[in-house]
């Protein structure tokens, strides 16, 4: 009979443990660490987070102005269509709910008009959470560069009637949304190349 009582104590325990585990979900927790919605968890180190595919792109803008270079109200800032961040398993189904954590050195938008205010995350990186829908995919995220600097003019040298002018230098950079969810990691790059003015 003694045994009988443990062994239904035992199974009682480890039901009540189980539904414990199954109601907080796998990666719960971290999400509320990371401060996302109660309800999403983060992904599993099985699962597959994609990001947008890296970008390049040339501009000559010499003048503040939106020459060769689009958005408003920053006109040296280079805007993207919407980006989308996904999350699949390992056998490419889309996981639902799953919290991404997103860092950037640009600028988030609330809307597909690019117009102000611009989307204020937190931290020095701008930092925003997006969770996934039934398809796997992050809402749409419209985005913007970092305001990038103006051409560099052209140079002159010599006197009279022998002046040279020589083409600005051009400036290099890199513009960046690093995603994260558990212990996954993607990062979009822009790569950015301002033109110096020429002659």
């Amino acid at each position: 009979m003694k045994i009988m009582r443990r062994t239904t104590s035992t199974l009682v325990l480890i039901g009540l443990l189980a539904s414990t585990l199954l109601f907080n979900g796998c990666g719960r927790e971290e999400a509320r660490n990371e401060g996302c919605p109660a309800d999403s968890y983060v992904a599993n180190s099985t699962d597959i987070l994609t990001a947008p595919v890296d970008d390049t792109f040339v501009t000559s803008a010499c003048t503040p102005s939106t020459s060769g270079i689009s958005n408003y109200p920053y006109s040296n800032t280079y805007i993207y269509p919407p980006l989308i961040f996904s999350v699949t398993d390992a056998d490419n189904n889309p996981r639902n709910n799953v919290c991404i954590v997103l860092y950037t050195d640009g600028l988030w938008y609330a809307d597909n008009t690019y117009t102000p205010p611009a989307v204020s995350g937190s931290g020095s990186f701008n930092r925003i959470v997006v969770v996934t829908d039934d398809s796997g995919r992050s809402k749409s995220l419209y985005w913007g560069t970092e305001p990038l600097p103006f051409a560099n003019p052209v140079t002159s040298s010599g006197t009279g009637t022998s002046i040279t002018l020589t083409a600005g230098d051009d400036q290099t950079g890199v513009s960046f949304v690093t995603a994260e969810s558990g212990i996954l990691s993607q990062t979009f790059k822009s790569n950015w190349t301002v033109k110096g003015c020429q002659p």
